[in-house]
C-alpha cells in the first residue's frame, strides 16, 4: 500500500514537471544577508547595520517550479503544480510574457468576463461595456498638455513605467482614440486624472478654458471608473490595468475614504500577484526591460500600500510576505531599451529615479525589521539612547545614499532633501511616542515637550516650505500624501498651554500659515478628522484669547483661520436637522471621534495625539 502511494506521487510529480533525481538543498545563510541584524539587540555592528539596506538576493524558482502560463491570451504567474499539465495553458515563447505589450496594438473592446459565470460585486456591470469612452477623450493639444504635466510633475515621483514606451500610447490617444486597446485606454484616463490633479487651479483654466479644477477631477475620476470597468479590474491579468488602478487609488488619496483606498489596495496587490510581479522577473526569464518594469510597479504599489495602511491604522502585510522583487535600477528611462539584453549598471549619484529611491531603501528598511519582530522605534524595550544610535546610522545612511549628491539649483534633488528631512523628524516623534503612552502632557518634563515640540514645528516649517518654493511648486500634490496631522495636532496643544507665554506669537503664525496654505483644512465638510483639528484651533484661540483679554491688552488680532472656521461653524449652526431643530455646535465637537477614518480611541490608548486631546478637555482646564 506504501509503494502504490509513492508510486502515485512520484507519477504526479512528473506530470507536474517535476525531477525525481533532483534533490533541493537549502542555501546556507550567508553572513551578509540581513537576517544577522537584530535591531534591538545591543549586538549591532556597523556590518550588521549595513544589512538593514541590503535586500536579500532571490532565489532560483526551479526549486518550486513556478512560471508565467498563457491562458485565454493573458499571462498569469502559477505555483501551484496542479496548473502545470493544465491543457488550455502554455509558457509564453519569447516576448509573448508581457501580454500588454500584446494586446496594446489591438483593440480589444468585448465584455471581460465570461458570461459563463455568474456576475458577482466585482465584475463589471453589463453596460459597462457600452459606454461611448471615445468622447471623453479632452482635444489633441490637452492631450499632449496633459502628458507632459504627468511627465514632469507625476513621473519623477511615482516611475511606473519608462516614459518612451508609453509616449506612442499617448500620440494615439490623441490622433486615433479608436485605436487603443481597452488595457490601454484605462492607463489614458488614468494619466489624464493624474496629471490634472497634480495642477494648480491657474493651470487647469488655462489648459481646459476656464473650466473648474475641481469639475475637471469629478470628469477625469468617472471616466477612469468606466474604462477600469469596462476592462473588468478586479480579475485582470495584465500590467496596464494594474498600472492605470495604481495612478487612480494615487489620485484619489484625499477624494475617498481611506477604508475603501485600503481595500482597493489589497486588489491591486492580488492583480500584481496573478502577474507574478512578487517575483523577480529576472529569474522568471523575462527580458531585463519586462524585468525592470515590473520592479518599478510593484516597489511603487508597496510604498503606496504602506502609507495608506497608516492611515486607517492597519500594518501592510506585505512588510512580512515572502517575495522577493529587487528594488529598480538607479538609471534613467533612456538607459533601458527593449533590445538589450542585460541591464547596464547603476548609475553614480542620482538619477531621475532618486526621489523613488530613497523612499524604497526607507521602505526596505522598515520592511527588513519588521521581519525581526521588530519595531524598534516605538518599541518600549529599546531604550531612547539606543534609538537614537539607529536613528543616526539611518541618517547616515540616506546622506551617503542620496543627501550627498543632491545639489539645491535642481528641483527634484531639493524635494528629495525636504522628503528625507520630514522622514528623519517623523521617525525622531516615533522614537518618543511610548514614552508618553499613558502620560498627560503636563506629566511631560519640560525638556521633552520643548523637543517635540520643536521637532513638530520644524516639520511644519517644510510643510510650508514646499507650499511656498515656487521651484517644487509642481510636486505640491505628493507632498500632501506626508502632511503630519499629528505635528500640527501638537503644536495645536501647544498653543493652548502656552497662551500666555511669549512662544505662543510664533506657534499661531506657524498654525495660521499651514490652515492658510492647506487646501483642505479650512474647506467647509472636509471630513471629519479636519473637524477636530479645527475644534482643537477654536479652543486652543479662546485660552489665547482670554488671556489677552486678561492682560487688557489692545491688540488682539484673531488669526485668519479661526475667522475662517467661525464661518463654517456660524454655517453649520444654520442648518436645520430633520425634525426641524438648528443644528448645534456639539455636532461639530462630536466629531472629534471618527472610529472610520482615523482610530482616535486607539490613538488616545497607544500614542501621544489622544492625550494631548485629553489634555485640553473641560475638566483639565486651569
Amino acid at each position: 500500500m506504501q509503494q502504490d502511494r509513492i508510486y502515485e506521487l512520484e507519477q504526479f510529480i512528473l506530470r507536474s514537471g517535476g525531477d525525481l533525481n533532483h534533490v533541493h538543498q537549502r542555501p546556507k545563510a550567508s553572513p551578509h544577508t540581513s537576517s544577522t541584524f537584530d535591531p534591538i539587540s545591543n549586538r549591532g555592528t556597523a556590518r550588521d547595520h549595513n544589512d538593514i539596506f541590503r535586500p536579500s538576493e532571490p532565489t532560483s524558482y526551479k526549486t518550486r517550479e513556478a512560471c508565467l502560463v498563457e491562458h485565454d491570451k493573458q499571462t498569469r504567474y502559477v505555483e501551484t503544480p496542479m496548473w502545470y499539465s493544465w491543457s488550455e495553458a502554455r509558457r509564453p515563447d519569447g516576448e509573448a510574457e508581457v501580454s500588454q505589450q500584446e494586446t496594446s496594438d489591438s483593440p480589444q473592446r468585448q465584455a471581460p468576463f465570461s458570461t459563463s459565470y455568474h456576475p458577482a460585486l466585482l465584475d463589471p456591470p453589463v453596460a459597462a461595456c457600452a459606454i461611448d469612452m471615445l468622447h471623453r477623450h479632452p482635444p489633441p493639444k490637452v492631450v499632449f498638455e496633459l502628458w507632459a504635466a504627468y511627465l514632469t510633475n507625476v513621473h519623477p515621483l511615482v516611475k511606473l513605467f519608462f516614459d518612451w514606451d508609453k509616449a506612442p500610447m499617448m500620440n494615439r490617444a490623441a490622433n486615433e482614440p479608436a485605436s487603443l486597446s481597452s488595457p490601454q485606454e484605462a492607463l489614458v484616463f488614468a494619466i489624464y486624472f493624474i496629471a490634472v490633479l497634480s495642477l494648480s487651479d491657474a493651470e487647469c483654466k488655462a489648459m481646459f478654458d476656464a473650466s473648474e479644477k475641481s469639475l475637471l477631477l469629478n470628469n477625469f475620476q468617472s471616466s477612469v471608473e468606466a474604462a477600469l470597468e469596462r476592462v473588468g479590474y478586479a480579475s485582470a491579468s495584465d500590467l496596464l490595468i494594474l498600472q492605470a488602478l495604481y495612478l487612480y487609488i494615487l489620485a484619489m488619496r484625499n477624494r475617498a475614504r481611506p477604508a475603501t483606498l485600503f481595500s482597493l489596495m489589497g486588489i491591486a496587490v492580488r492583480i500584481a500577484q496573478r502577474l507574478g510581479l512578487h517575483r523577480d522577473g529576472g529569474l522568471l526569464g523575462l527580458s531585463p526591460m519586462v524585468a525592470e518594469e515590473r520592479r518599478r510597479t510593484w516597489w511603487q504599489m508597496q510604498q503606496g500600500e504602506l502609507l495608506i495602511g497608516l492611515v486607517v491604522g492597519c500594518v501592510s502585510l506585505s512588510l512580512n510576505a515572502n517575495w522577493d522583487t529587487k528594488m529598480p535600477a538607479n538609471l534613467e528611462d533612456s538607459d533601458i531599451s527593449p533590445t538589450m539584453e542585460s541591464l547596464p549598471p547603476d548609475r553614480q549619484g542620482l538619477s531621475s529615479m532618486g526621489q523613488v529611491l530613497y523612499n524604497y531603501t526607507i521602505w526596505q528598511y522598515i520592511r527588513t525589521t519588521a521581519q525581526k519582530g521588530s519595531t524598534w522605534y516605538t518599541s518600549a524595550n529599546v531604550s531612547l539612547m539606543e534609538k537614537e544610535a539607529i536613528m543616526e546610522y539611518v541618517r547616515k545612511e540616506l546622506v551617503d545614499k542620496f543627501l550627498q549628491y543632491c545639489e539645491p539649483v535642481n528641483p527634484m534633488h531639493l524635494y528629495i532633501q525636504v522628503g528625507v528631512q520630514s522622514f528623519l523628524l517623523a521617525t525622531q516623534r516615533s522614537t518618543r511616542q511610548p514614552l508618553m503612552a499613558n502620560t498627560r502632557i503636563s506629566d511631560m518634563s519640560l525638556d521633552d515637550r520643548d523637543d517635540l515640540l520643536r521637532n513638530c514645528m520644524k516639520t511644519m516649517d517644510y510643510y510650508i516650505l514646499v507650499q511656498t518654493t515656487p521651484a517644487i511648486a509642481c510636486f505640491r500634490w505628493h507632498y500632501e500624501y506626508y502632511f503630519a496631522l499629528n505635528a500640527l495636532v501638537y503644536v495645536i496643544i501647544e498653543a493652548h498651554h502656552r497662551a500666555a507665554t511669549a512662544e505662543a506669537v510664533s506657534l499661531w503664525a506657524i498654525i495660521n500659515k499651514v490652515c492658510e496654505l492647506h487646501p483642505r483644512l479650512m474647506a467647509a465638510g472636509s471630513g471629519l478628522e479636519l473637524s477636530a483639528i479645527a475644534h482643537l484651533i477654536k479652543l486652543a484661540w479662546q485660552q489665547r484669547q482670554g488671556y489677552l483679554e486678561r492682560q487688557q491688552s489692545q491688540d488682539i488680532e484673531k488669526p485668519w483661520c479661526v475667522d475662517k472656521l467661525e464661518e463654517h461653524v456660524n454655517a453649520r449652526n444654520t442648518k436645520t436637522t430633520p425634525d426641524g431643530q438648528h443644528a448645534s455646535d456639539s455636532s461639530f465637537v462630536s466629531d472629534l471621534i471618527n472610529f472610520e477614518l482615523i482610530d482616535w480611541s486607539a490613538w488616545e490608548a497607544t500614542g501621544p495625539a489622544g492625550q494631548f486631546l485629553q489634555a485640553i478637555r473641560p475638566e483639565d482646564k486651569n
